[in-house]
């Protein structure tokens, strides 16, 4: 089991009923009902060569009982009484997509537990314009990468500020090694990138902003 899954399965309430949203192999359901955090979920993606992987994996356990497989785009075909929903490992606007045609059903949910491949501040933009509330953070770094998962709930809650989209307002307050490891991280990649496009002053510019507001937490702290 990695990391990044362990870290993902921490987050969910115990009692919870969730929905595994591109379970993939199932990973994460087996982990839930295995640590006893959970007595029933759901393992769902809407390719049948992941779910019968899934199905095989969940049989090897003896655990149909507790988890089904669905064939689902998004929470299509997902049952009405799960209280959590775990979308991970994809590319943001997929998991934005997938969250947007579902809006309406999901406000009940107590948490929704998001982590995605790339560009992790447009989907904190996401939950702010939606004034939704970022309820926890964490970063995981696993086989060579970082990742960054986002848990959060439909109530209402103001705006978030720039800094807090690019940094994650939990992140921020936990202020943890790691996270100002993956700071550095991302104010070097910038800092390259700026250099490459000297002979671009737009997107020149566009980088700049972006690095000032990376820099200005390890100023701050």
């Amino acid at each position: 089991m990695n990391k990044r899954i362990e870290k993902i399965a921490s987050f969910v309430k115990k009692g919870a009923i969730v929905a595994d949203i591109g379970t993939d192999h199932a990973q994460l359901p087996i982990l839930l009902i295995e640590n006893g955090t959970c007595e029933r979920a759901y393992a769902c993606d809407v390719k049948k060569g992941p779910l019968n992987s899934a199905k095989e994996n969940i049989q090897e356990k003896h655990l149909e009982n507790q988890i089904q497989v669905i064939l689902s785009d998004g929470f299509e075909n997902v049952p009405e009484d799960i209280t959590c929903a775990v979308i991970a490992g994809m590319g943001v606007l997929t998991a934005m997509h997938i969250l947007e045609e579902a809006k309406q059903r999901l406000v009940t949910l107590d948490q929704l537990i998001v982590q995605v491949n790339d560009d992790v501040p447009l989907l904190r933009r996401y939950i702010s314009d939606n004034h939704y509330t970022i309820l926890d953070e964490e970063i995981v770094y696993d086989r060579g990468k970082y990742y960054t998962i986002v848990v959060f709930n439909m109530k209402n809650h103001e705006s978030y500020t720039d800094i807090e989209l690019i940094h994650g307002p939990i992140l921020m307050k936990k202020n943890t090694d790691l996270y100002q490891e993956y700071v550095q991280k991302q104010i070097h990649h910038l800092e390259v990138i700026i250099e490459k496009a000297k002979n671009d002053p737009k997107t020149k510019k566009e980088h700049e902003k972006e690095l000032s507001l990376w820099k200005k937490i390890t100023i701050e702290s």
